[in-house]
């Protein structure tokens, strides 16, 4: 955890000895003294948070040097202010090591199907398919459910869009030169040209759209899901038939789809590989 560290100076004079207080509010201020970290001020003054907080001087004082002993902060001895501490580093290294895709995405991806009456998909990349890992079952009449582990090509998949979303035009000609673009429907995308095309727009708006093209009277869309280093990991998709997901309805669902991406994402640690590095 590193040395102890001196507390002979405090920020904050004490002004009176603070109220008693249980040990479960003891530690609900502990936690709100931590999360006044989270801003982007590298350190702060024990006389900011208490104020911040509404916490006596004392109380607030207390609580840092007890964070400070656990290693959740520590202290400059400089000018007395406290940043976050080694053991802030450890546990979320642990939470990033332990971060499953698919564990975490069950939730929300079955509160989306609640939420929206659609049938959700999480899929992964394996070679040039999208594959299901995850299906849920929406809730309104006519479902039109993709099957667990069910392969879709890449160029004919809202999925298969979304997670090649990252990939520029030269990529994609690289990666799908040999693919047989092979028509499922009469919407297909059969050449390379127009896929490339296609994905410029889906770059541009950030989410994917399959109209019919994998399967006649299905729209899907899809929305990327990246990890703590930025890639795309996964695609959340929600399909459903095309009487019911008109222009509308397909711009409402994309936008569903794509707050719960970014909610998983957020959960896999996406924004913080500056801060965890590889």
């Amino acid at each position: 955890m590193g040395s102890k560290m001196s507390y002979a100076t405090d920020a904050v004079p004490d002004d009176g000895p603070a109220p008693r207080e249980s040990g479960t509010q003891a530690l609900d201020r502990a936690l709100s003294v931590l999360l006044a970290f989270r801003g982007t001020e590298a350190e702060r003054k024990v006389s900011d948070v208490s104020r911040e907080l509404g916490l006596h001087k004392s109380t607030a004082s207390r609580l840092f040097r007890a964070l400070a002993d656990a290693g959740f902060l520590q202290r400059n001895e400089e000018n007395g202010n406290y940043r976050l501490g080694v053991t802030v580093f450890e546990l979320g290294a642990r939470y990033l090591a332990g971060l499953d895709l698919h564990t975490l995405a069950r939730p929300l991806v079955h509160r989306l199907a609640e939420e929206e009456g659609e049938s959700v998909n999480l899929s992964v990349r394996e070679g040039l398919d999208a594959i299901s890992i995850h299906v849920v079952q929406g809730t309104r009449n006519l479902q039109l459910v993709s099957r667990l582990g069910r392969r879709i090509p890449l160029w004919c998949s809202a999925a298969g869009k979304a997670l090649l979303i990252d990939s520029d035009d030269a990529a994609l000609r690289v990666m799908l030169a040999t693919a047989p673009f092979t028509a499922l429907t009469g919407n297909t995308i059969t050449d390379l040209d127009t896929f490339v095309a296609r994905m410029a727009t889906v770059r541009q708006q950030g989410w994917a759209l399959n109209d019919q093209e994998s399967e006649e009277g299905l729209r899907v869309v899809a929305a990327p899901v990246r990890d703590r280093h930025g890639r795309v990991t996964g695609a959340i998709s929600i399909s459903g038939p095309i009487f019911r997901l008109g222009e509308a309805r397909v711009a409402e669902l994309a936008a569903a789809a794509r707050r719960t991406a970014h909610e998983l994402s957020r959960q896999l640690g996406y924004g913080l590989g500056d801060v965890w590095g590889d």
